[in-house]
């Protein structure tokens, strides 16, 4: 049986409440009555005394003064039993009824009294002796009758008011109780929504109350627990592409790379068959074959883990070697391709391949970026150079006339299978990146100056 937490909270603390407001109106109601009763009991006490003492007559015009000033009806008789006056009109039957009424004391309490019924109205009656002070007064018993119905109507006009504030007391805790705890749950509903939520695989965060309490450390917590779980999902499914990705270009690029060795392989024997003829020919050939090997290397590295070998190189010679390589395809586009080589060569720890890699990436991205579209007065041209940036540290820099990366991009450019190529795979980049971090470096870009400049920083260990 399902048990909310509403009802957790709600019932316990009410059922405690509403029993001492209970305890409490029945205490005030039970003290208020018998207020009351003592002093109906203690003004017709007096009224009583009076007369049984009195030294006038008890004549009827006495009798209804009295009962106008305690409510009572008043029946006196002689010793002979015979009627001298009365405020009620009574018939014989009713009037040997009183006299069968015993005589008491004048202080005995009226509460305990018999009940008598005349005229149709219930009354409370008592019999006190009267005695003669006055000769025009002769001595015998005075009926008091006090109607039940004004008896009850004390009584109710004392509880009246404690039940009433009970109840009022009641219905206000109930609502306030009931308030706290719809106000208590709600955000645990929102929670369990949350929580929902992110088991369906949405990890938009939910709104933290203002109300600094346990319940917003929980909805905090949980949505720290949405972005890990949504940074954990992306890393998923972008380690899952990179692996299905290398499954499928694996065998082919491993094809792809014997077929292109096996071409440059040839092309060198008939360079040595043909003793210099058309050399600068086949020498294009052989870059051209080159660069497919290194595209083929660059989607066989993609998700590579292993550490490679760094040996010292010489930061120029790398550099030159790349933009030799690109230097056909950007003649073929038409791009002017400058490499400024410096005065020192600079020297880093590395890899000679994985470097070409990054830096052939980078002259073919901005070979890309200028064909699209540039200024008329800006002519197509890539730019690289290699400045010091610290004494430790100096950057490799590609800057090319091009329009730079798409806007809905421009955050994103070194995330995996993220281009606005239409035919492109969005991972030279990420590549790039993971070869510049793997040398203790960085890659960086920038747009200024209707540039876009990507720059490799790279640790110095020594100058020449």
């Amino acid at each position: 049986m399902r048990w909310p937490i509403r009802f957790q909270l709600l019932l316990p603390n009410l059922s405690v409440v509403v029993l001492a407001i209970a305890v409490a109106v029945t205490l005030s109601a039970y003290f208020g009555v018998s207020r009351t009763r003592d002093a109906q009991e203690e003004n017709l006490r007096r009224v009583v005394a009076t007369l049984a003492e009195a030294k006038f007559p008890l004549s009827e015009p006495v009798l209804r003064q009295m009962r106008g000033l305690s409510g009572a009806d008043f029946v006196f008789f002689d010793r002979q039993e015979s009627l001298r006056a009365s405020t009620l009109r009574l018939s014989d039957i009713e009037m040997v009824r009183l006299l069968g009424i015993p005589e008491e004391d004048s202080g005995t309490r009226l509460a305990t009294s018999p009940s008598i019924a005349l005229a149709g109205r219930a009354y409370l009656g008592q019999r006190v002796a009267v005695a003669s002070h006055d000769p025009l007064s002769p001595a015998g018993s005075l009926v008091v009758l006090y109607p039940k119905d004004l008896w009850w109507e004390g009584v109710r006009q004392a509880v009246y008011p404690a039940v009433l504030v009970g109840g009022v007391a009641v219905a206000v805790v109930v609502l306030v109780a009931t308030w706290l705890a719809n106000r208590f749950v709600r955000p645990i509903h929102d929670l369990r929504r949350q929580a929902v939520a992110i088991a369906r695989g949405e990890f938009q965060p939910m709104n933290v109350a203002p109300r600094n309490d346990e319940i917003r450390d929980l909805a905090t917590s949980i949505n720290q627990m949405a972005e890990q779980l949504g940074c954990f999902e992306h890393q998923v499914r972008r380690h899952e592409q990179l692996r299905i990705l290398g499954q499928l270009s694996a065998g082919m690029a491993h094809q792809l790379r014997n077929a292109a060795t096996g071409g440059r392989m040839a092309i060198e024997l008939h360079q040595r068959d043909c003793q210099g003829r058309d050399g600068e020919s086949l020498e294009v050939a052989l870059r051209q074959l080159c660069l497919m090997e290194s595209y083929l290397q660059r989607f066989l590295a993609v998700g590579r883990t292993e550490a490679a070998a760094f040996h010292p190189l010489c930061l120029p010679s790398v550099v030159r070697s790349a933009v030799a390589l690109a230097q056909p395809t950007c003649a073929h586009a038409g791009v002017e391709l400058v490499f400024r080589e410096p005065p020192l060569p600079f020297r880093i720890q590395g890899e000679a391949d994985a470097l070409r890699q990054l830096l052939l990436n980078l002259v073919l991205n901005a070979v890309e970026a200028v064909g699209e579209e540039h200024p008329a007065a800006a002519p197509p041209r890539i730019i690289v150079d290699i400045e010091r940036q610290r004494e430790d540290c100096v950057a490799v820099c590609v800057r090319d006339t091009g329009p730079g990366p798409a806007a809905e991009i421009a955050g994103r450019l070194f995330e995996p299978f993220v281009t606005s190529k239409p035919q492109g795979t969005g991972l030279g980049l990420y590549v790039a990146r993971q070869v510049a971090e793997a040398h203790h470096g960085s890659l960086q870009w920038q747009r200024a100056h209707n540039e876009t400049c990507f720059s490799v920083l790279l640790p110095l260990i020594s100058d020449l």
